[in-house]
Parts: structure tokens; sequence; C-alpha cells
């Protein structure tokens, strides 16, 4: 009996053919992305590293240290807020104003059942320990915030900040992590996009280092 292959997500082709068609000097001016002429492709910087999208070519690459594109394989969701993000984000810069999905228009309906919010490894990690889960946030290229017990914002595109607030559990509650966004999030990002987005940051905290 043979073990079944489970096909790999790959992006809808539309958000290829969208961005191609995009002048470049509007998607930079947008998105804060810098685009390389000699590569033909738009650098930008996700979790405090550079990815190098390629329209023409339908891939996406980390670039190194040394500053060459490097081919490894692209988590699904992140390569797809990288598309979205690149078409959709509009010349608006963040507010500083932190609101929870239920602020979000139409966010206290979508973020609901399969599309809840879902921070329980999360909880259930650093729960009680503050300590760590700050430093998971730093580590992910995050700056901390005086809310709940331990709470640290990150920059996950050029004008997309989010924060992860934790209140330690104790003999009478347990633990809880509260999710905020910036006041200006749905300018550059539909509601299933920022789902994927927490989803990828949650999944890279949850790890304890950036990849």
């Amino acid at each position: 009996m043979t073990e079944e292959v489970i096909p790999r997500a790959t992006v809808d082709p539309l958000y290829w053919e969208r961005l191609l068609q995009m002048h470049p000097t509007d998607v930079c001016n947008r998105s804060d992305a810098l685009y390389n002429p000699s590569w033909q492709g738009f650098v930008l910087p996700v979790y405090q590293q550079r990815y190098l999208t390629l329209p023409r070519e339908k891939k996406i690459f980390k670039i190194a240290w040394n500053d060459q594109p490097v081919e490894e394989e692209i988590p699904f969701f992140l390569s797809l807020m990288i598309l979205v993000y690149l078409i959709e984000a509009k010349d608006i810069q963040p507010s500083h104003t932190w609101v929870s999905e239920k602020d979000l228009t139409g966010g206290s309906t979508f973020f609901r059942g399969p599309h809840r919010l879902d921070v329980t490894e999360l909880e259930n990690r650093y729960g009680r320990d503050p300590d760590s889960f700050l430093k998971a946030g730093r580590e992910l290229g995050g700056s901390e915030i005086l809310y709940g017990d331990r709470g640290f914002s990150l920059e996950v595109f050029p004008k997309v900040p989010l924060a992860y607030l934790l209140w330690k559990g104790d003999e009478e509650f347990p633990p809880r992590i509260s999710i905020l966004f910036d006041s200006t999030i749905q300018a550059h990002l539909p509601l299933d996009i920022i789902w994927c987005m927490v989803a990828e940051t949650t999944r890279r905290l949850g790890v304890g280092h950036s990849e």
C-alpha cells in the first residue's frame, strides 16, 4: 500500500499576474519595498529579514547576509502574505494606535471558529515563563512594550506592526495571550491574510527563534 502524497499548497497564479502588471515604482512607494533592476524583483523586509520576490519567475527567495538570494522552501503563508502586501499596501503610515481583532471591520465575525487567532501553543509554552516569551519576541525582531505582564511589538512588514501581550497564569487564572494590530492594518491586508500573518508569526514564536 503506497502512502498518499499530500500536494504542497501553492499561491494562486492570479496574485503573481497582478503583481507583474504593476509598475515597480508604484509598488515600492506603497509598500516601502526596494526594486532591484538586475534581478527584476522586489526586496522587502519581513521579520527583520529580507526577501526577494520575482514576479516573472513566480519565486520568492530569502536574501542571505552576503546579499545573495538563497533557494529554500518558503512557507505557504509567508509567500501569500508577501505577495498580497506588495499588491495591496497603501501609502499610509502606521497610526501607532493598537486595536484588537474585534475592532477591525468584520473582525468580530471573521475571527471565530476555524479562523480564531489560536495562541494555545504559546500560552502552554510561555504562560508561566514571561521572560522566555519576551525573549522569543525579541529574537523575531520585537521590542518590549508595557502591556500585560510582558508584551512586545514587532514589524512584520514595513507598514504592518503586530503586538503580542501575555498575562501569566497563577493558581486562580490560566495564562492568556492577546494579539493587537495597528488601526491601519486593513489598509494593507484583508482579514484572511491578517489571519495567515498571525498564524505564521505564532508559528515562529512557538519554535523559539526567527527563521
